[in-house]
């Protein structure tokens, strides 16, 4: 985008969505915008909302910014409506306003501004931080307890932190946040970031964290942990999972990957910890150890399908047929099957029949069918196929049997329409286009069927009309 705010609607218009560019400048000609200002490179204001309600608005550089309303993308049309506002309305810069003042004159402002009721609690509680913190706490108890989410206290909130000296109050608006009854993750960065800034006690908040694991609070505690390991390390002593959890990401972030490694072998006891094992390994390089563990993981858990990940890793990097065979057991495939064949030699024919037997797809079943040319099983597959796997075996079988896979896409169809609804003729209408390219005669023919069968079906011709040539 160019430079920002804009100069003319090209600047922005081509950024949005077309819909929603046109309602916001719907909005902006209806008189919804009830303010709109410049501060430096940002603008923002209040949008009157569907519901009549005002949403605030903040829009900046290449469109970054947020609105209160629940739409769930930005820039909404309510962004929309500020832009199209700012451009009609224009107004100098309230940044440049505000640094021009003089002592004297901001005093006199502020003392102003002190007379409305909402301004001078903002600036009460910017003044007195800790008293109007500890009295937000209780009215934010009491909120969450009646089930609301009062959003504009959060904001007064976030506007505090930095003028609150001690951890004590910040600690227990932690602790009523956590009780929210929506997420508190927005509000808990900057919260933490001060309670690390005043060196805030760990071990209140490491309680905190073991009753609410949330990423945010772990990921506040691992900062001000690593500022302070002294501190932090023999809290995570123990047993208990999420503590072995974070003394070992502690040890990785000081550097000390033996440490963190050993703990993570020491508690090799699922799938999920292998892993995890293998992840970090591979991060830091270590292929070989990776591959020790993912082959000791398969070994012991043989065909848990959470493995499949080390089984593809052992495939990728070694290629050995026993990788491939593993490979193939817990997620088969025609590429895998080909080059077990390829590979195994004589040996191939022991296998086939367990490898077969994994195969659960018909539609990969028949691909292994068509690779061999064993026209008797595919034969004996197509007889027991249940009607819902006919598509995927339709598409199976274009290229080599285009007369058999437009068959089952007819039949397949035929099913969907007699069952009725919007939705399966719209599918019956696209199964019967792919059948269409492979045989249109035939297609044809089953439309004229149709017709006779099903003459007042509205429903079905409207969504059937575009493979029709009646």
């Amino acid at each position: 985008m160019k430079p920002f705010p804009p100069e003319k609607e090209e600047d922005f218009a081509p950024f949005f969505p077309e819909e929603v560019l046109r309602r916001g400048l719907a909005y902006a000609r209806e008189g919804r915008v009830l303010r709109v200002y410049r501060l430096g490179e940002r603008l923002l204001g209040e949008v009157l909302g569907s519901e009549g309600v005002p949403y605030r608005v903040e829009v900046g550089p290449g469109l970054s910014g947020g609105c209160t309303c629940p739409y769930p993308g930005f820039p909404c049309k309510h962004a929309a409506a500020l832009l199209y506002a700012y451009l009609e309305r224009g107004g100098r810069d309230l940044k440049e306003a505000l640094e021009a003042l003089s002592p004297e004159e901001a005093k006199a402002l502020l003392l102003a501004l002190a007379a409305l009721p909402r301004v001078g609690g903002l600036l009460l509680e910017a003044l007195f931080p800790e008293r109007a913190l500890e009295e937000e706490v209780r009215e934010l108890k009491a909120a969450f307890r009646l089930g609301l989410w009062p959003e504009e206290a959060l904001e007064a909130l976030l506007l505090r932190l930095p003028k609150v000296e001690r951890p004590e109050p910040l600690l227990k608006l932690l602790e009523a946040l956590l009780q929210a009854p929506k997420d508190p993750g927005p509000y808990l960065g900057p919260l933490l970031a001060r309670y690390g800034e005043l060196k805030g006690p760990l071990k209140p908040l490491l309680a905190l964290l073991l009753r609410h694991p949330l990423p945010e609070l772990v990921r506040g505690f691992l900062e001000m942990a690593k500022a302070r390991p002294e501190e932090a390390l023999p809290l995570l002593e123990g047993r208990d999972p999420l503590k072995e959890a974070l003394r070992r990401e502690l040890l990785f972030a000081l550097g000390r990957e033996e440490e963190a490694l050993a703990l993570m072998k020491a508690r090799l006891e699922a799938p999920e910890d292998y892993l995890a094992l293998v992840d970090r390994l591979l991060a830091l390089g270590r292929k070989e150890e990776a591959l020790f563990y993912a082959e000791e993981a398969l070994n012991w858990f043989g065909k848990d399908p959470r493995l499949f990940p080390l089984a593809d890793l052992l495939a990728s990097q070694r290629g050995l047929p026993e990788d491939l065979l593993r490979r193939f057991h817990l997620r088969p495939n025609l590429s895998d099957y080909a080059a077990l064949k390829a590979l195994l030699g004589p040996r191939f024919r022991e296998e086939r029949p367990s490898l077969l037997k994994a195969v659960k797809d018909p539609a990969l079943l028949a691909r292994i069918h068509l690779l061999e040319e064993d026209w008797k099983a595919l034969d004996r597959l197509l007889q027991r196929a249940p009607p819902e796997a006919y598509p995927a075996l339709a598409e199976a079988l274009e290229e080599r049997l285009p007369g058999e896979a437009s068959r089952l896409y007819l039949e397949a169809a035929r099913g969907l329409i007699e069952k009725g609804g919007r939705a399966r003729y719209r599918e019956a209408a696209r199964l019967l286009g792919r059948a269409k390219t492979l045989d249109g005669k035939r297609v044809e023919g089953f439309l004229r069927d149709l017709k006779a069968l099903y003459p007042r079906r509205r429903a079905l011709w409207e969504e059937l009309a575009p493979l029709s040539s009646s």
